[in-house]
């Protein structure tokens, strides 16, 4: 039986699709001006925190209060570059919530001028709930309040 609360407030996004831009800093690219491949990464954990921050599950929040969230796993596929300067836009959902870790489905998507949107990656993360106290047995259930924003999020 899952004791995950109902959702009781209203999620601050809609269709459980959070919407994060970036744009694309000179230092962020290789020497073929592409972004280089590991900054993927970094903007699907930027696109992550701010949705935690949007859910009221603020990442900074969780760590004061002695819990983790570390990747243990992550997925990414590169379809089309992205350069300097260009604006990209992060969609993130959850795409599973278990008793001791979630896991955030990603889009990275270059918007065109005719509307239509260019996909440039898609990608996972997995992140584990752990406590953060040098005495504990590390991996723990998810905390109740943090679990409801996530599957509010995720049943959206």
């Amino acid at each position: 039986m899952d004791s995950t609360p109902p959702c009781s407030t209203q999620l601050p996004f809609s269709d459980g699709t959070f919407f994060h831009e970036v744009r694309v800093r000179y230092g962020e690219t290789d020497q073929m001006g592409r972004v280089h491949h590991a900054n993927y990464l970094l903007y699907m954990e930027e696109a992550r925190t701010a949705m935690m921050r949007a859910l009221g599950a603020s990442y900074a929040q969780l760590e004061r209060d002695g819990i983790g969230l570390p990747v243990r796993k992550a997925d990414l596929r590169y379809r089309n570059a992205a350069l300097y300067e260009e604006l990209l836009v992060v969609e993130t959902r959850i795409e599973r919530v278990g008793p001791a870790s979630v896991t955030f489905a990603y889009r990275i998507v270059r918007p065109e001028t005719d509307g239509r949107d260019t996909l440039v990656a898609t990608g996972s993360t997995e992140l584990a709930c752990i406590s953060m106290a040098k005495d504990s047995g590390g991996l723990i259930h998810l905390p109740d309040r943090l679990r409801a924003a996530f599957t509010c999020a995720h049943h959206a």
